[in-house]
């Protein structure tokens, strides 16, 4: 059994405590190295444990967790985030694609969240964890792309359309560069109808700011950027035309 050496970090003595008897109930292969409660034990924590594996809280006020990062030099360790946050928060994840439990902690969840990091282990996560940060702070403009490769992190704005075939949606971007990722066209709606992009179609996500020209017809169609011609549904026409009222 390979060894995994976490530690927790968690303003909350209960949030910790729970977790710790969790692991040392269910995963075994878990070996506690250490506790802190603040950005800055965690801080210190971190600069003197070598760590496989972090259980890092999101807030802890008066910082939060993207304080005690901002003190390392370099994160050399996954991190599995534990938090309360709110629905917006939650789309930062997905969008960073960086894992994270919801509390109160859940046998499963915790199960399912390191199962993946077994998978992963020894591949650096310090980008998606920056991406994070990125949405979190507000500052959003980027999103990861999990590919058979690994992952890759892109411009929001730099997205021209995402074109859906069954489970797999293909991202085509503004300098001709394609991306095939394994999900649905429907787990990306959601996450960018707030950043200008609308669903045209069963098949189609567009960037408004791409559209070049609109044809009337029974839904229309529009030109892209890049010349494409795309068919609006006729379902979707009158709500995509109050796009540019």
């Amino acid at each position: 059994m390979n060894r995994i050496k976490a530690v927790i970090i968690d303003d909350e003595s209960g949030a910790r405590q729970t977790l710790q008897m969790l692991l040392e109930k269910f995963f075994p292969e878990v070996e506690i190295m250490g506790e802190a409660d603040s950005v800055k034990s965690g801080t210190e924590l971190l600069q003197n444990t070598s760590a496989d594996l972090v259980f890092l809280d999101i807030e802890m006020p008066p910082g939060n967790s993207f304080d005690i990062l901002d003190n390392l030099k370099k994160i050399d360790f996954d991190i599995i985030f534990i938090t309360a946050y709110n629905q917006y928060a939650l789309e930062a994840f997905k969008f960073s694609a960086v894992d994270y439990l919801l509390k109160p902690v859940k046998i499963s969840d915790l199960k399912s969240a390191l199962e993946k990091f077994k998978k992963r282990r020894g591949n650096s996560q310090e980008q998606k964890i920056r991406v994070l940060s990125d949405h979190l702070r507000q500052e959003i403009n980027r999103i990861v792309l999990p590919t058979t490769a690994g992952f890759e992190i892109v411009s929001i704005s730099e997205i021209m359309r995402l074109e859906g075939d069954r489970n797999y949606t293909n991202f085509v971007f503004t300098n001709g560069k394609k991306i095939l990722v394994s999900k649905t066209l429907k787990e990306f709606e959601d996450m960018l109808v707030t950043y200008g992009f609308f669903r045209i179609h069963q098949s189609y996500i567009v960037n408004l700011k791409h559209i070049k020209k609109y044809y009337k017809g029974n839904g229309g169609e529009i030109e892209m950027v890049d010349g494409q011609i795309l068919g609006v549904a006729r379902n979707r026409k009158d709500d995509f035309l109050k796009q540019f009222v």
